[in-house]
């Protein structure tokens, strides 16, 4: 993938009246990754995407699009083109016309028209159904109808707006895919937003993550999870333990920690958290914890205590286990290997970690 910054965001703001929506973005977006802007509702992704559209105008700062300053450019003349969350499909034209709609606007040859039309449905897998009405299109087909709209007119960014949102999920899964595939196919730039961070994991080269109108982190998927900066991120992004340690050593790389019920552990630092004191917030994520009736051996830390909840979700087992001296039950998932339940409430469990699994979480305030 070339490193090349196909959109360039400089100190960018937006402002309604006295509420601030985004304050002092700064993005470089590299040409043909697929990348996610991801929040809670409200946190300004959707008022960013809408200001690299072109349908809102900056309050404070710039925003290029390949080198080019938007700047009074409206939307129809940026090298842009968006996929509404409602998907605006024109419920009185037929599949073809509506993917045709914008390179009629713009005057193109009928011949030249028919044959972008033809190849743009044949990209979303829709080829053959130009004549089909749009009212009776699925919601799968309907997302592709917008897809090709868009794509038919060979932007140099595709913008998404929660696109998958209005799909059921065995449907909303199976796109995810299919969209991270033909983005990869055609080497477009897109550019996300979503509140899900499971469709933004899936499909995504790097993500980046707004809270309160500010990009808190941006990295790949795995380091988002792996090392995310702070606690707001690190309960985002999956599901995590959050525990009090003590610093009792810093050698390079590592800290010795003291924990309150897994002991004393050696573990990597998180380079994109600050390190200023000695008392520390770690995570764990329970994928990474042992479950057992007996003493885990050969893990770093090991606790007792006893099953409170249990949730079975098909594919997982998902246990609530309280351990003396941590108000908050500890959440353990394991895969459901041979779809049994394997504890119950009340029974007596061994929790077991692994150094390795143990994320630094800096000098975050510890809530309850």
């Amino acid at each position: 993938m070339t490193e090349k910054n196909i959109i360039q965001l400089q100190g960018v703001e937006k402002r309604f009246g006295n509420f601030t929506a985004v304050s002092d973005l700064n993005l470089d977006l590299r040409e043909g990754e697929f990348f996610s802007l991801l929040g809670p509702s409200g946190c300004g992704k959707t008022t960013a995407l809408r200001m690299i559209a072109g349908f809102q105008e900056p309050s404070a700062g710039k925003v290029f699009i390949d080198g080019e300053d938007m700047e009074g450019i409206p939307a129809n003349s940026r090298p842009t083109n968006m996929v509404f969350q409602s998907y605006a499909i024109f419920p009185h034209l037929n599949v073809g016309n509506n993917v045709a709609y914008g390179l009629r606007n713009r005057g193109i040859a009928k011949s030249e028209i028919d044959q972008r039309v033809t190849e743009a449905l044949e990209m979303v897998e829709l080829g053959g159904l130009q004549e089909r009405g749009a009212t009776e299109l699925s919601g799968g087909q309907r997302q592709r109808v917008a897809l090709a709209r868009a794509l038919v007119m060979r932007p140099k960014v595709l913008l998404l707006d929660e696109p998958l949102s209005a799909l059921d999920k065995k449907l909303r899964e199976q796109m995810q895919f299919e969209m991270r595939h033909l983005q990869q196919e055609l080497g477009i730039t897109f550019v996300m937003v979503t509140h899900d961070q499971y469709e933004a994991m899936t499909m995504s080269d790097r993500i980046g993550v707004m809270f309160d109108g500010r990009l808190v982190q941006v990295d790949e998927p795995p380091t988002l999870y792996a090392k995310p900066c702070n606690r707001n991120i690190a309960s985002f992004i999956g599901e995590m333990n959050f525990l009090p340690a003590h610093v009792t050593e810093e050698n390079g790389k590592g800290l010795t920690v003291t924990t309150p019920c897994f002991g004393i552990l050696d573990i990597e630092k998180n380079p994109n958290v600050a390190q200023t004191g000695r008392d520390i917030e770690i995570g764990i994520r329970p994928e990474q914890l042992e479950i057992s009736r007996e003493k885990p051996e050969d893990y770093d830390g090991t606790v007792q205590g006893k099953v409170r909840d249990v949730a079975f979700y098909g594919e997982n087992v998902h246990y609530h286990v309280q351990v003396d001296g941590v108000e908050k039950p500890i959440a353990a998932s394991v895969p459901n290997y041979f779809h049994t339940v394997d504890h119950r409430p009340g029974d007596p469990i061994w929790l077991g970690v692994q150094s390795t699994s143990i994320i630094d979480l800096g000098q975050n305030t510890i809530k309850s």
